[in-house]
């Protein structure tokens, strides 16, 4: 495959785990667990506690979209390779 299709792969994979996966933790996460994680992550009050929840969501979600495409990727090689020989 070539290299700018896999990147384009991997960066709709972000864009769309980006979308998705924040919606559904903000909906089923109870209130309490993400006020907890608002002040973990917002580092003792520094930042916007809710902004930055948002933001380590966000990024997360990215970098889960990522693997996930990496290890399907891999497990889909695994499987083609097993037909061939």
């Amino acid at each position: 495959m070539k290299k700018s299709r896999k990147i384009l792969i991997y960066v709709m994979a972000g864009i769309i785990s980006f979308l998705m996966i924040p919606e559904i933790i903000l909906r089923k996460v109870p209130n309490d667990i993400l006020a907890r994680l608002s002040d973990f992550t917002s580092l003792g009050g520094l930042f916007s506690p809710f902004l930055s929840a948002v933001i380590f969501i966000g990024l997360l979600s990215i970098f889960v979209g990522i693997i996930a495409v990496y290890v399907v990727g891999k497990v889909y090689c695994a499987l083609t390779q097993a037909k061939h020989d």
